[in-house]
């Protein structure tokens, strides 16, 4: 059972990373459909960064429990998937975006519609409080995925606030941390980074992810604990507002009726199998 679960989380991990090295597409969102954004969320928070001064203080024991108390057997496979799904999709996704732009994008955008969907079926509760935070979900996501592309250098500071910035974006369903990285104008620089193996880019943007990440997934897990239905809707309302992001780059391209329908509907689909497949078989 424990190899199964193990190829499962794999196979998510994949998914996820494919998602977030694609512009307008969450990896946060791909998790929380899958069931398992907030295993993640609270697998992140078990890892013990400041645990190692407990060393420092004669307190080994405590350090040595909370090494123990990791979720290993569910963040690692993850991680793989992702990794794996990172560095392969790296050397496509550029191909797709510049030779089919129009295509992908409308496959992008039939993939966060159906997304939104299958997160509307785990809220249960619309009161005006929680109404009003998928209103500021969706005009914060609107407004964001609207503006211009920033001036920037590929300093190693930039590089770094690139990462502190664009990856705790990745975990938060309905903001593309890609796209983050389209506005900060570091990601097509980072993708050939990642392609020629540019090892102090890819450390300092992954010191800048880690610090984000920890920093921001303990918010996180605070809000689902606390204010559940409230961030399940503002996370909603993110979801909606991002659509803009792939409707703005495809029609860029000017699609024919078929070049936008189809592949919408195709990306639209497979979320759908995916969402049938975890309500069937919840974890």
């Amino acid at each position: 059972m424990k190899i199964k679960n193990s190829i499962i989380w794999f196979l998510e991990g994949i998914v996820i990373g494919l998602a977030n090295v694609t512009p307008g597409v969450s990896g946060g969102t791909m998790a929380l459909l899958m069931g398992v954004y907030e295993r993640l969320i609270n697998a992140i928070n078990t890892i013990p960064l400041k645990g190692s001064l407990s060393i420092f203080r004669g307190e080994k024991k405590k350090f040595i429990e909370k090494v123990k108390a990791v979720d290993y057997e569910f963040i690692l496979p993850l991680v793989l998937g992702v990794g794996l799904a990172t560095l392969v999709l790296a050397r496509l996704i550029g191909t797709f975006i510049e030779e089919y732009q129009a295509v992908t994008f409308s496959f992008f955008f039939g993939l966060i519609l159906a997304s939104a969907g299958t997160l509307y079926h785990k809220i249960d509760d619309f009161t005006l409080p929680i109404f009003l935070s998928g209103i500021v979900g969706f005009f914060f996501s609107f407004y964001l995925v609207g503006l211009s592309p920033f001036d920037a250098t590929h300093t190693l500071p930039i590089i770094f606030l690139s990462g502190f910035v664009a990856i705790p974006s990745m975990i938060l369903p309905g903001i593309s941390g890609s796209f983050v990285l389209i506005l900060l104008q570091q990601y097509k620089f980072l993708i050939d980074a990642l392609n020629r193996i540019d090892i102090p880019v890819i450390i300092v943007f992954m010191s800048g992810a880690l610090t984000g990440l920890f920093s921001f997934a303990k918010i996180i897990d605070f809000l689902f604990k606390s204010h559940k239905m409230a961030t399940l809707v503002f996370l909603f309302g993110l979801i909606l507002g991002g659509l803009r992001a792939p409707v703005l780059s495809s029609f860029e391209a000017d699609p024919t009726f078929l070049e936008w329908v189809l592949p919408a509907a195709l990306g639209a689909i497979l979320v759908s199998i995916l969402d049938s497949f975890y309500r069937l078989n919840p974890q």
